[in-house]
């Protein structure tokens, strides 16, 4: 058995362009369930990256319902020496657990640079502007999204 350290930090989603289509194509009982899922993961105690099904190169996959997939990456406990914030970055839904390869191949590199660009950020008020200018979703946001 595995020990997850629970967290008093705030955790954030950002939408990728792509993701934010994504999520406008499901119907609504896919696109309430992935905002369930995520909101799920932002109120839980636990650092989001407990909820880590799998990784594949740099992407981390969150289940959501059956057969759906959150392509994510995931940076816990940001800035560093300060911490305050965990952060999602949603970059792909897959309902349908295709596993699209040149889809994943290309966001890989992206996900890997937003890991670098977030956690190079020193202090609290860097991090809150980086949130404001990227449209991070907090527990509200994500709760004003459910019908």
């Amino acid at each position: 058995m595995s020990y997850v350290s629970l967290s008093d930090e705030e955790t954030r989603v950002i939408f990728a362009e792509e993701a934010a289509a994504d999520f406008a194509a499901l119907d609504a009982s896919e696109q309430e369930e992935v905002i369930t899922r995520l909101l799920n993961i932002v109120t839980s105690e636990a650092p989001p990256s407990s909820f880590i099904y799998e990784r594949i190169a740099n992407l981390d996959i969150i289940t959501v319902g059956d057969q759906g997939r959150l392509y994510t990456k995931v940076v816990d406990e940001i800035p560093r020496g300060d911490t305050e914030y965990h952060v999602i970055y949603l970059f792909f839904i897959d309902p349908y657990h295709d596993y699209p390869h040149k889809a994943l191949a290309a966001y890989s590199p992206s996900a890997e640079a937003k890991a670098e660009e977030v956690t190079a950020l020193e202090q609290v008020s860097d991090v809150e502007q980086y949130f404001a200018d990227h449209d991070a979703l907090d527990e509200d946001d994500l709760r004003d999204l459910l019908p």
